[in-house]
């Protein structure tokens, strides 16, 4: 059993107990594998890119693949004050006693996290510098320019790693006992690997052609710690055939490629029985695109009823009317509209091709169906925008304020990126960039809509970064000795040391930040995307003159690509409940599979046709060990997503953001154990919860949290007097019910208020929460 001091912040994140990690005996593995995300718990735990690969390594036979995430604050001092190297939440094993340790850096400014880490795992920070341990791997989107990065990598994967980390975990079983600069080699000559020990004239991006055949999770680690996202994650399609000129994924993650709506019908299947999440995300960087969007939101509703459904980032135009009705019918999200201009001008140079009118013709829809808040996202500082394309965003925002909804504006700089046809262009100046911010809150003051800006120095700093060079990795070392980490909050943000870097070494931001030739030789050019940079020069051209290019969707505009990718059509419009009303798609023939447990899905219900009537149960769960640090409500999403994986629909209240009927026995603090936790729920009438649910339950949840009973009836029937049974390794001066003395522990009683007053002390070892006619026969030894 851990024992994390009170005054580590969220101490569930460090617990490594969450339903659904895989566990796996370490004496019949050859490769040990750690996963690293850079950011915190709840950060990583939100990252699709990390259950796929930890589920995908952990299909490898002999290979075993755990997470560590980088500490908060409090936890990182704990480890250095006691000389505790950083570890992998599952075994707890140290960082250094593994074969291969990776990270996946999707954000510049974690880069600082991953010399942390490996500093807290006692691993030398540079390439060139480790002789023996782990082999470190980098990977994630922002290695399409390894270069500033690049000496703090054994490896770096470049591009989609489903494939390439199977290869490479391959090799690591075959060369087990190899020497480890012989592996390094071997290893670096692998297509789209790339190793500034060994390095290639070139890298090519990798990636996958068929999504169908390649791997998906279903049974995702589900997060003890509230994570960011707190979701199943399905993804529909990658890349984007939309063609912005200013977007890197756009261009880095080229061909378009979706999933079939039968391979996502089983995934959904398999991720609702293993996850019982209450809402899905449908992954997409334009998930209004996917072409069998309205059939997988139907599937949804019929078969999981209260089952919420969200939208990433949405194109104008891309949801029709009757996906709009469809989910207003059931629980739900907001939608996300990213418009990155106000005027039809610069949306033409950014080769944004959306009709605003769709929208705003779309907006009593929304506001029938409940929609009271949108989200819309635009951007400012491209080198051609006036003072009149600020003003424009009042004007748009005005059809919205008629029709009576909120607007919530994420305004972010505009950055020019590796790989896109903007890269040759500058960086707007900081100080205009404040300007034009200032500019905006004028002209917005008063209006119906809530603004969120973008600080334009990190922007910058996020720029330096995306555009370095070599010469940034002697930044990142000395960002590091002065003790810099989580730069993604803003409360350890410290631009000024940026500026103190390029200030010694005389060098100017402008080198970063300025407009380059295109015929000059480029840092990034390293990696060969795919797509040629003639195409990209050309574009810019276009750009500068307002000329739009076909996006991917309708034709091919020859970017170098050679797509062997099949086409896909464009979305049948307005196409109703065609789909739905065939009959192989009928939705009452349905059955869930794998699990003899699951009850039978609800019968097909008009609209407005009323709930049957609810019955209530009540579960007493015990809360001890390691999960005793888990917060209430986290306790609570876990039993919940339990129940409802196994086909237990729990009933809802609230017409337009339903909530799940339960009531809960009050909150018990952290760090503190229990047996007398109550949990009470309403589901529909003839559904039966009996002992085997119980068992498949307790199967399900975390180690630590146990479900000991159940009743038919409300939380009130079950409701008995309760008292704390206090533990300690010494003899307590307090006023106290002293129950005895065993040579090794003294047993205390409290009874009322004031328990965690009494748990600050830090005098007991251990307090439990029970029943009064449990307490002498408690067993202390869980």
């Amino acid at each position: 059993m851990m024992n994390i001091p009170s005054t580590i912040t969220k101490p569930a994140r460090y617990t490594g107990i969450e339903p659904n990690r895989i566990m796996k005996d370490p004496a019949e593995v050859a490769v040990r594998f750690a996963l690293c995300y850079p950011d915190v718990y709840e950060v990583g735990m939100s990252y699709y890119g990390l259950f796929l690969l930890y589920g995908l390594a952990n299909t490898l036979p002999g290979v075993w693949c755990e997470r560590c995430f980088a500490p908060w604050d409090d936890m990182d001092a704990h480890l250095r004050q006691n000389s505790i190297p950083l570890a992998t939440l599952e075994s707890r094993t140290p960082l250094s006693a593994m074969n291969m340790i990776g990270f996946s850096l999707s954000y510049e400014l974690n880069v600082t996290n991953i010399l942390n880490m490996l500093d807290l795992a006692g691993i030398p920070i540079r390439a060139e510098d480790r002789k023996k341990g782990p082999i470190v791997v980098g990977g994630g989107p922002s290695m399409l320019n390894p270069v500033p990065f690049q000496k703090f990598f054994d490896l770096i994967v470049i591009g989609e790693a489903d494939r390439k980390l199977i290869e490479i975990l391959n090799t690591l079983k075959v060369r087990k006992g190899a020497r480890r600069e012989d592996t390094i080699r071997e290893l670096a000559g692998l297509d789209g690997v790339y190793s500034s020990l060994f390095p290639k004239d070139q890298v090519k991006r990798q990636f996958i052609e068929n999504l169908d055949d390649s791997y998906h999770p279903t049974r995702p680690p589900i997060p003890v710690a509230g994570s960011i996202h707190n979701r199943f994650n399905v993804e529909i399609s990658r890349g984007c055939g939309n063609s912005c000129r200013f977007c890197l994924a756009g261009f880095g993650y080229r061909p378009y490629r979706e999933r079939s709506f039968e391979k996502v019908k089983n995934i959904i299947d398999q991720g609702m029985e293993g996850t019982g999440y209450e809402e899905i995300s449908l992954l997409s960087l334009s998930s209004g695109d996917y072409s069998a969007l309205f059939d997988v939101i139907a599937y949804i509703k019929e078969r999981y009823r209260g089952v919420s459904v969200a939208l990433p980032s949405l194109k104008v135009g891309s949801i029709q009317e009757s996906e709009i009705t469809l989910i207003g019918d059931i629980a739900r999200t907001g939608f996300t509209f990213a418009l990155e201009s106000a005027t039809d001008e610069m949306r033409c140079k950014l080769n944004k091709n959306i009709d605003m009118d769709i929208l705003l013709g779309q907006l009593p829809l929304l506001k029938k169906y409940g929609w009271r808040k949108l989200k819309l996202y635009l951007m400012i500082g491209f080198p051609w925008e006036k003072e009149e394309d600020i003003h424009a965003i009042k004007a748009m925002l005005i059809p919205f304020e008629k029709e009576h909804i909120d607007i919530n504006l994420s305004v972010s700089p505009f950055i020019p990126k590796p790989h896109t046809p903007f890269q040759w262009l500058p960086m707007e100046d900081e100080k205009i960039l404040s300007e034009k911010i200032s500019m905006l809150k004028k002209t917005l003051k008063g209006r119906r809509v809530k603004v969120k800006y973008r600080d334009p120095k990190t922007s910058i700093i996020e720029a330096i970064v995306t555009r370095g060079d070599g010469r940034l990795t002697s930044l990142f070392e000395y960002l590091f000795h002065k003790g810099v980490k989580l730069e993604a909050w803003r409360e350890y943000f410290q631009p000024e040391l940026y500026d103190e870097w390029f200030e010694q070494q005389g060098i100017s931001m402008d080198n970063y930040l300025g407009a380059k030739p295109i015929e000059t030789n480029l840092p990034w050019d390293i990696i060969d995307t795919g797509i040629n940079k003639s195409f990209l020069s050309q574009e810019l051209i276009h750009a500068q003159s307002g000329e739009k290019t076909d996006d991917c969707y309708t034709g091919c505009a020859a970017c170098g690509m050679g797509c062997k990718a099949p086409r896909y059509g464009l979305r049948i419009r307005d196409y109703g409940l065609k789909t739905m009303l065939e009959p192989e798609a009928d939705m009452s023939r349905l059955t869930i599979q794998n699990s003899e447990f699951k009850t039978a899905l609800p019968e097909l219900r008009t609209p407005n046709s009323p709930l049957p009537t609810g019955i209530k149960y009540t579960f007493r769960y015990g809360k001890y060990g390691d999960a005793r640090y888990i917060g209430h409500l986290d306790t609570m999403n876990i039993v919940l997503r339990a129940l409802r994986s196994l086909g237990i629909i729990i009933r809802t209240h609230g017409k337009f953001h339903p909530m799940p009927k339960i009531s809960l026995s009050d909150a018990l603090p952290i760090g503190i154990e229990s047996t007398c936790e109550l949990i009470e729920i309403e589901i529909d009438m003839g559904v039966l919860i009996h002992e085997k649910i119980i068992v498949e339950m307790n199967r399900i949840l975390p180690r630590g949290i146990k479900i000991y009973e159940y009743i038919k009836g409300s939380l009130q029937n079950m409701v008995k007097d309760y008292s704390y049974l206090l533990i300690a390794d010494k003899s307590i001066d307090l006023d106290l019910w002293k129950l005895g003395y065993n040579s090794k522990r003294f047993f205390y009683t409290w009874k009322g208020k004031g328990i965690k007053e009494l748990k600050a002390r830090g005098d007991f070892q251990r307090i439990i929460k029970t029943e009064d006619r449990r307490i002498h026969g408690l067993r202390t030894d869980n």
